[in-house]
C-alpha cells in the first residue's frame, strides 16, 4: 500500500462516553505477535542457510544438492508466509497511524532506489560481505524477490529442486545467502522496532478515523491495481517482482479485517449520534470483506481474466467510496475534523 499521510485535527467531542479503543491496541499487538514469530523463524532459517553456503564457498551448485540447505529455504519460505499474512492483517492500522506510518513504508510500502518516486525506503541494507544494497525496498518485498528469486539480483542464479517434486517450479533458484541473511535479519528487527512502537501508541479517535478514511480508499488504486498487474491476473505475461507469492486479493482481506478492527472501537459513539449510520458502516464493512473473500476462494480453482479483474476492481471501490463517505460523517458527528 501507498504510503499517506494524515494530517488530522480534532474538535473538542463532547459526549456522555469515551469510545473504548483498546480492542484496536489489543487486536494490533497479537498480530504482531504472530508477525514477530514469523521473521524470528524465517531469520533463523535464513541463518541456517547462510552458515552452510559459508561452508561450502558460496559453491551454489554444491550447495543444491544439500538437502539441510534446501530444508533451511523451506523453512524460510514457511516463516515468510506466515509473517507476511500477519502485517496485512495491521497494515490499516500501521499505515493509517501518523507514529507508525513510516514502519509500513520500511516493511511493506517503500519502493526501491531504483523504481524511485516519493515512497522509497530509508535503509541501506549491509550484507555480510560487506556490500551494501543502496534502498533495496520494502523488506517484505526484498525478503519475497531474494527466497523466491523474482529479483535477479538477490538470486545465486543456480537452479535447485527446493520442494523435491523434481518439477522446475516458480521460485526453484537458490537465493544468494548474504542478501537473504541480512534481509531477513532486518525484517525482524523492524518489526521488534514496531512491536515497541506499538505498545507506546495510544489509539485516539483521531488517529483512528484518520486511519480509516486515508486507507478505505486505496482498495481500487493499490491493492486492484497490484493484483491486476501480477501472475494472478496475467499468468506468465506478469513481470511483477513482488506480491506474486500470496494474492493481493488475500492481502486486501487482511486490510479489511484491521479496518473492522478499527471501527469497532468507534462503533459505540457513532451509534449513540446516529444508529442507523452505525449499522450501514458495519454492515459496508461486512460486505466489502465478504466480497473479497470470496474472490479470494475463486481464485484458488481459476484465474480471473483482466477484462474480469477491472470489472471487479470497479465493484470494490464503489463499496470503498460509499464507506469512506459515511465514515466521513461519522467523523464529523463526532467532532473529529480529519483532513
Amino acid at each position: 500500500m501507498q504510503r499517506t499521510v494524515f494530517l488530522m485535527t480534532a474538535a473538542l467531542f463532547c459526549s456522555a462516553h469515551a469510545a473504548d479503543l483498546g480492542g484496536v491496541k489489543t487486536y494490533l499487538s497479537s498480530k504482531l505477535a504472530t508477525q514477530r514469530s514469523g521473521t524470528q523463524a524465517l531469520s533463523a532459517a535464513a541463518d541456517r542457510y547462510y552458515t552452510l553456503a559459508r561452508a561450502a564457498s558460496f559453491n551454489y551448485r554444491t550447495l543444491s544438492k544439500d538437502p539441510q540447505a534446501l530444508g533451511a529455504l523451506r523453512e524460510a519460505r514457511t516463516a515468510w508466509q506466515k509473517a507476511s499474512p500477519a502485517y496485512e492483517d495491521i497494515e490499516g492500522i500501521v499505515a493509517g497511524v501518523e507514529s507508525l506510518s513510516d514502519f509500513d513504508l520500511i516493511l511493506d510500502a517503500g519502493t526501491s532506489a531504483e523504481a524511485g518516486g516519493e515512497d522509497v525506503v530509508p535503509f541501506d541494507l549491509k550484507l555480510p560481505n560487506g556490500k551494501t544494497l543502496t534502498r533495496p525496498g520494502n523488506l517484505f518485498g526484498v525478503n519475497e524477490g531474494t527466497l523466491w528469486g523474482t529479483v535477479p539480483a538477490f538470486s545465486s542464479g543456480v537452479a535447485a529442486d527446493v520442494n523435491g517434486n523434481r518439477k522446475a517450479d516458480f521460485g526453484d533458484r537458490l537465493p544468494d545467502a548474504n542478501v537473504l541473511k541480512a534481509a531477513a535479519a532486518e525484517l525482524h528487527r523492524q518489526t521488534l522496532k514496531l512491536q515497541q512502537a506499538a505498545a507506546a501508541w495510544q489509539p485516539t479517535r483521531e488517529d483512528v478515523f484518520g486511519a480509516l478514511v486515508g486507507n478505505v480508499p486505496t482498495v481500487g488504486p493499490v491493492f486492484f491495481e497490484d493484483w491486476k498487474s501480477s501472475p494472478f491476473v496475467l499468468g506468465n505475461k506478469s513481470t511483477r517482482r513482488d506480491f506474486v507469492v500470496i494474492s493481493r486479493l488475500s492481502d486486501l482481506g487482511g486490510n479489511v479485517r484491521s479496518w473492522q478492527a478499527m471501527y469497532a472501537g468507534l462503533s459505540p459513539d457513532v451509534k449513540t449520534k446516529n444508529a442507523a449510520l452505525d449499522r450501514q458502516i458495519q454492515t459496508g464493512l461486512t460486505e466489502l470483506r465478504g466480497f473479497v473473500d470470496k474472490l479470494t476462494g475463486r481464485e484458488q480453482t481459476r484465474r480471473y481474466t483482466p477484462e474480469q479483474a477491472e470489472q471487479l476492481q470497479r465493484e470494490a471501490q464503489n463499496r470503498a467510496t460509499v464507506i469512506t463517505g459515511r465514515l466521513t460523517q461519522a467523523a464529523a458527528l463526532l467532532g473529529v475534523q480529519v483532513n
